[in-house]
């Protein structure tokens, strides 16, 4: 959250939009919702800019704004994506980011977005029954000699 927060309030002021601190901050907090935060805080920030920019013409003025925030939450949000979240997950669960990776889209596959919400619960439970009730097993003790 504080990386999101930081790193779009410093881009989002670069670029000069009104209420960048508060646009950033909302955002940060509302990312902890899975799939649908981003596009939350996402679409607060264009609404804000939009209306904290009345007084300019939509085309030449408040077009070229909404462009920069759209790009700023693209690029904070593929850095959150594909390298916060990944390292996050791996650190916590004590698997590689790649297995992490792995694991996320074979829930995607068999539950779609459940499914990738629930994949990482499940893979931990199993690393942690295959370590306690399985370690004679030569890949069970390969995943779980972390744990």
């Amino acid at each position: 959250m504080t990386f999101i927060a930081v790193i779009l309030s410093v881009g989002l002021t670069f670029f000069g939009v009104k209420n960048a601190l508060l646009i950033a901050f909302f955002a940060a907090i509302i990312n902890v919702i899975p799939y649908i935060g981003p596009v939350i805080g996402m679409v607060f920030g264009v609404l804000l800019t939009i209306s904290s920019n009345t007084d300019l013409a939509f085309y030449s003025g408040i077009m070229p704004i909404i462009f920069n925030v759209l790009i700023m939450f693209g690029i904070v949000h593929l850095i959150d994506n594909l390298v916060l979240q990944p390292n996050i997950f791996s650190k916590s669960v004590k698997a590689h980011p790649l297995e992490i990776f792995i694991i996320v889209m074979m829930g995607a596959k068999i539950g779609g977005i459940m499914g990738m919400v629930l994949a990482i619960p499940f893979y931990t439970a199993f690393r942690v029954i295959g370590k306690v009730f399985l370690s004679e097993f030569k890949v069970i003790h390969t995943l779980t000699r972390n744990l």
